[in-house]
């Protein structure tokens, strides 16, 4: 497993600046209230989604397609929640 130290986080943090203004504001909440919280796991699955193309992660994110990854699933989750 990945260990995430400041500086990783600085680039996932820079990562979040997106193409798409709504999902700029979806990952603006929850940058603000929920990247903090977040576990070595969870930010590598983060990283992996960061790693989609914009309107797929979208999609995702507004459950218009829906994924079989239960580890996207439950950060999903958390990003909705804010």
């Amino acid at each position: 497993m990945v260990a995430f130290d400041e500086t990783a986080k600085r680039r996932i943090r820079f990562l979040t600046r997106r193409g798409l203004l709504e999902l700029d504001i979806v990952l603006g909440r929850f940058m603000e209230k929920e990247f903090q919280n977040l576990n070595d796991e969870e930010l590598s699955v983060f990283v992996a989604l960061l790693d989609l193309p914009d309107p797929e992660f979208l999609a995702l994110v507004n459950e218009k397609e829906k994924t079989d990854n239960p580890q996207f699933k439950s950060l999903l989750d958390k990003i909705r929640q804010c």
